[in-house]
């Protein structure tokens, strides 16, 4: 009895202690389990932060960056200034002397370090083209604009870059192609050759010579504007005279006018109408002359006395 007694409360016991080693393994395996997604999530949130941290650090370099090269504006203009431009403008201007305004212009473009190409003047107009630097075009242009009264101004770029790099490109290819023919030159040993390698030498010597003639024009063109400037004198002073003189003078002058436009038309129709005059008097002259001899003579014309019978006075 005892002994039985004893084994049941050992099997008891050792229930008891299965059942709390169970509960602790199950308490223990849902921390941790509550404790992993806790952990995944400060994971998350550090590599989070360390991402954030990197986008800003890139977006501080990129905007130290774009603050270092000067900005968007700034890239544009820079890329815009290093092009090759042609710019010619014209300007149209009136002015009180044209001769003194002409002189001015001339001494703005030696000031500007440019130089008068042309210079046409008359009586009361004077046209000049200036070749000015294309660094100091833009104020030089103002200055003359200050000379007098803008009746014009038109400004026409061209841009030629492309044209400056081909040409530049065909200069280096050309001076190798030389250099290589020099080479073939050295080594011909054959008459025929040489003159044939000779020929195709000065065919691409003058080939360049016509490069290097353009690359210098396109560098003239690029490098200093051409400003189109033409004076004009102002009629203001001109019309004021007109209008002081419309008393008698204007008047009489008017009067004069008249005269002769009405003189001259009437000359016109005169001189319109003369061959008609001429035809009817053909016509007419000989038709009254006809008409003349045919009519009858009167019977006192019959009857006349004849001529140079003197008459004889009665005596007395």
């Amino acid at each position: 009895m005892k002994r039985r007694t004893v084994v049941a409360y050992a099997a008891v016991a050792t229930l008891l202690t299965l059942t709390a080693c169970g509960g602790s393994d199950n308490d223990s395996g849902e921390s941790a389990a509550a404790d992993a997604p806790a952990q995944n999530r400060a994971e998350e949130d550090s590599g989070g932060e360390e991402s954030r941290d990197e986008a800003s650090g890139e977006a501080g370099d990129s905007d130290e960056s774009a603050d270092s090269s000067g900005g968007v504006i700034t890239q544009i203009q820079d890329e815009a200034l290093n092009r090759n431009i042609i710019y010619t403008i014209d300007l149209q201007i009136g002015v009180a002397d044209a001769a003194q305004a002409s002189g001015e212009a001339a001494s703005l473009a030696r000031t500007a370090g440019g130089f008068v190409a042309r210079e046409n003047t008359t009586e009361r107009t004077s046209t000049l083209t200036l070749r000015i630097p294309t660094d100091e075009y833009a104020d030089a242009v103002e200055d003359l604009q200050e000379l007098g009264e803008v009746v014009h101004r038109d400004t026409e770029t061209e841009d030629v870059t492309q044209d400056v790099v081909d040409t530049e490109s065909r200069i280096s290819s050309q001076r190798q192609s030389i250099a290589r023919i020099r080479e073939l030159l050295g080594e011909a040993t054959d008459l025929s050759d040489v003159i044939d390698i000779e020929s195709e030498l000065a065919r691409r010597e003058a080939d360049l010579d016509a490069l290097l003639s353009r690359q210098e024009r396109l560098s003239d063109l690029t490098s200093l504007a051409t400003v189109n400037v033409t004076f004009s004198e102002n009629d203001d002073e001109e019309e004021e005279e007109d209008e002081e003189a419309f008393g008698f003078i204007r008047g009489l002058s008017g009067g004069w006018d008249a005269f002769t436009t009405t003189l001259s038309v009437g000359a016109g129709v005169i001189a319109a109408t003369l061959p008609f005059l001429v035809l009817l008097a053909l016509i007419a002259v000989p038709t009254w002359i006809w008409f003349r001899r045919r009519r009858p003579q009167s019977p006192a014309a019959r009857t006349a006395t004849p001529t140079g019978t003197p008459d004889v006075p009665p005596s007395a």
